[in-house]
């Protein structure tokens, strides 16, 4: 299995950690973005979702908790934060937050 990098981003769009955590995705293999909080905004641009270079993957109750519609190409779990962590830990890749 290749490692992932794997980013985990809650600030919202717009904001400098965002576009530096989006232009760090695009230096990479396999990315794996986790949207939680304010995160979750980055949704609302379609062009985040299309141009990903990797999975996304979104915070349910945030989601919920801002009103926040999530695509089919976006993947939301019964556990978010679970899922998190068992990626962190099974990879072995690198991990960023924003």
């Amino acid at each position: 299995m290749a490692f992932r990098d794997i980013f985990l981003l809650t600030r919202p769009p717009g904001c400098e950690r965002t576009e530096l955590c989006l232009r760090l995705m695009e230096h990479c293999d396999h990315p794996v973005l986790y949207l939680a909080g304010d995160g979750v905004y980055n949704l609302l641009d379609e062009a985040l979702i299309i141009e990903s270079p990797g999975k996304v993957i979104a915070c349910k109750e945030d989601l919920e908790a801002r009103g926040v519609q999530a695509g089919e190409e976006v993947m939301v779990p019964e556990d978010f934060y679970q899922l998190l962590v068992e990626e962190m830990f099974a990879d072995g890749g690198r991990i960023y937050a924003f």
